[in-house]
């Protein structure tokens, strides 16, 4: 009679257990994917996230969590005073045909780094997030150029809160950005499949061009490099040209600018010849730059060991073959 029961209970548990939904982000076979928040630095409207928001999903579940508007340039910085506001989002109307779209997105205004914080202790669909992906960004973010970058700050967040964590930059700018997306989306199957280091961010790199000029990809050294920039006062007909502008910005408070000094920022490049091995290296070569850097959380010798896994995890995946 005992066993009778038994059967007719275990039998009971496995027709209920079939009735229930599956969990979400779970495959044939009981598989669950990789979970995946995706931030930015340049908004969630930009056409770099929205190029991620359209491949991503094809080897991972993707929450978005990105400032609602351009926060380029902010580093690692907090938005931390007063109440922070946060919007849900549909997916962008050129995404909704597709099979496989972001499980949520939410824009928030706040700097990348502050999407990170919020997406990791509120977003979480119930598991913890398997990695931070920041991008793309239009333009490279190479040696010293991370310390300054959003995209690369949100990406070290992550680290910092002892999560894997990926910044992706794009030398060629706004142009080919699907290329870019669907390139990444094939590295992330690969790096899934082996495991992502924790507490390690990958700074990925494109070069300029489209596929056909790319030379492949290397795993490759942070590498030196000052800051080109510098800041020049405004011509007294550049001054009268920029209050014009700022009185027919739409929307737009004027300034006052009597008494004020006008200066305006001003980009270059280094001349000097980039170390082989180094991730300028790389591109100035056409390749694909893959960086591993350690959070500063971590203790040097542990920062070390993970940083040195990590590379030799991704020399070994085809993608650098």
């Amino acid at each position: 009679m005992n066993r009778l029961v038994f059967r007719l209970c275990f039998l009971f548990s496995l027709l209920a257990s079939s009735l229930l939904p599956a969990e979400e982000g779970e495959k044939a076979g009981g598989a669950v994917r990789p979970l995946v928040l995706l931030t930015n630095d340049d908004g969630i409207n930009s056409p770099g996230i929205k190029a991620l928001m359209k491949e991503l999903p094809k080897v991972a579940d993707v929450v978005v969590v990105a400032p609602a508007t351009n926060n380029s340039g902010v580093s690692q910085s907090l938005t931390y005073r007063g109440d922070l506001k946060v919007y849900k989002r549909e997916v962008p109307e050129e995404l909704k045909g597709l099979p496989q779209k972001p499980v949520a997105l939410y824009a928030v205004e706040g700097t990348p780094a502050t999407c990170v914080l919020l997406g990791l202790s509120n977003f979480t669909r119930g598991r913890p997030f398997d990695m931070v992906i920041s991008g793309i960004n239009p333009g490279s973010n190479i040696g010293a150029d991370g310390n300054l970058s959003g995209t690369v700050g949100a990406a070290r967040m992550g680290v910092d809160m002892g999560v894997a964590a990926l910044a992706v930059s794009s030398s060629a700018g706004m142009k080919n950005m699907p290329h870019v997306a669907q390139s990444l989306a094939k590295l992330l199957g690969q790096v899934f499949s082996v495991g992502a280091e924790k507490g390690v961010l990958l700074n990925v790199n494109y070069p300029g061009g489209g596929p056909e000029k790319w030379n492949g990809a290397a795993v490759t050294g942070v590498g030196a490099g000052k800051y080109q920039i510098a800041y020049r006062q405004l011509t007294e007909e550049e001054r009268k040209a920029s209050e014009e502008k700022n009185k027919e910005a739409e929307g737009a408070t004027p300034q006052p600018n009597e008494g004020a000094l006008l200066f305006r920022a001003r980009f270059g490049r280094s001349e000097e010849e980039p170390a082989e091995g180094t991730a300028r290296h790389a591109i100035a070569n056409g390749k694909i730059s893959v960086t591993s850097i350690p959070s500063l959380s971590l203790k040097a010798d542990v920062a070390n060991k993970r940083v040195a896994a990590s590379r030799k995890k991704l020399a070994g995946l085809a993608f650098f073959k």
